[in-house]
């Protein structure tokens, strides 16, 4: 196929995509559940006209880049560390929802890398699907929302040190030496996440405005290009270049400039994996999915069962936080990606359907919670 045929089918791909991702978006604001819920679902139902094709996977990269960059860039690991309080709630639910189902995993017989990516994909609470459906739900002044946003903080600070090391087990070439480049490479960032604030300030406010965000990108893709040449995540480096921007003076103008290219983004990341999940899923695959889906509800449970207790939070608040961190997401969809070289096909069956029905119950799990506190 020539260069002009390869273009005009790039071309309708992606304007069916936008086309499709954009139909998600309405059928999700209609029924009033968060736009990411639609576009993961659509991208489920497109699976027979559609197939992931290189402009949509970039584009996708992109997003997903942009995503954790503005995580890393809304995220303080020195807040955390200066409050203890805080940083027990991290510790139990990193117990709970990351050591047990890997070593769980290990008893079961699995391989250690399959394990690590299992437990690591079970780990986290979406940050981006949470938060955003307890805004729609009016929930973000509400007592128990302060103790939500203090673990998916927590979350974030332990996802750096994952990434780092599922980079390394998932790789062609994993040693020891990899691995203590890894976190030599995220202590250099976090280092210079403090000592080059001011300069970062005194660059962009000498280079003309209108080279703002190309000057952005070039530093966010060039973090992650190094955490690639390092065999680590380009995810990870993107989070860690968030981290040099995070307290800068010009964040929130920055954030709003980049608004749009990140919002494309992740609609194409939830799509393209909803593109990629599988539609077809085995009666053995179901009944695993199942099982991880409700071992991880409960110890999600458990944990804000834990933080509930340690913030003293009252009757009606614990029971709202009990339902409000069972939603997997993002970084369970960046561990499976990260995956793919050493999940077996069955366990890539099962991880995906546990995401796309942890999505599901966890939202309504979260709009329930209300009303379920109320007559409680």
């Amino acid at each position: 196929m020539n260069g002009s045929g390869i273009l005009e089918k790039e071309l309708a791909g992606f304007a069916l995509a936008l086309v499709l991702i954009s139909l998600g978006g309405f059928i999700a604001r209609f029924l009033r559940f968060p736009f990411l819920l639609g576009y993961l679902f659509v991208g489920l139902l497109a699976q027979p006209l559609l197939r992931p094709f290189p402009s949509l996977i970039l584009l996708s990269s992109v997003g997903v880049i942009l995503l954790l960059f503005f995580l890393g860039m809304e995220f303080d690991w020195r807040r955390l560390l200066t409050a203890p309080q805080r940083l027990l709630i991290t510790v139990v639910d990193f117990g709970f929802n990351f050591l047990l189902p890997f070593l769980v995993l290990l008893l079961f017989g699995l391989p250690l890398p399959v394990s690590f990516i299992i437990a690591m994909a079970i780990y986290p609470t979406s940050s981006a699907i949470t938060i955003s459906a307890l805004l729609q739900l009016k929930r973000l002044a509400n007592p128990e929302t302060e103790t939500i946003v203090w673990i998916l903080v927590g979350e974030d600070l332990a996802i750096i040190a994952l990434l780092a090391i599922a980079s390394g087990l998932t790789g062609s070439e994993f040693n020891l030496t990899n691995m203590a480049t890894a976190f030599a490479f995220v202590a250099l960032m976090l280092v210079a996440s403090v000592l080059l604030t001011r300069p970062l300030e005194f660059l962009f406010e000498r280079i003309p405005a209108e080279l703002d965000n190309i000057v952005t990108m070039s530093v966010i893709v060039l973090i992650s290009a190094v955490a690639h040449f390092l065999h680590l995540s380009e995810a990870l480096g993107a989070f860690l270049a968030g981290l040099l921007f995070s307290g800068t003076r010009d964040r929130e103008e920055l954030e709003q400039r980049l608004h749009i290219l990140r919002e494309l983004g992740t609609a194409a990341f939830f799509f393209t994996f909803g593109l990629q999940s599988p539609l077809k899923i085995s009666f053995a695959s179901a009944i695993y999915s199942l099982l991880v889906l409700a071992f991880a509800s409960l110890t999600k449970t458990v944990t804000a069962w834990f933080a509930a207790i340690i913030d003293n939070l009252r009757r009606r608040s614990k029971i709202r936080l009990l339902l409000s961190l069972w939603v997997r997401g993002e970084f369970s969809i960046i561990a499976i990606f990260m995956g793919k070289n050493v999940l077996p096909p069955f366990w890539q069956e099962v991880v995906s359907w546990f995401v796309i029905g942890s999505i599901v119950l966890g939202l309504i799990a979260i709009s329930l919670a209300g009303k379920i506190a109320e007559r409680t």
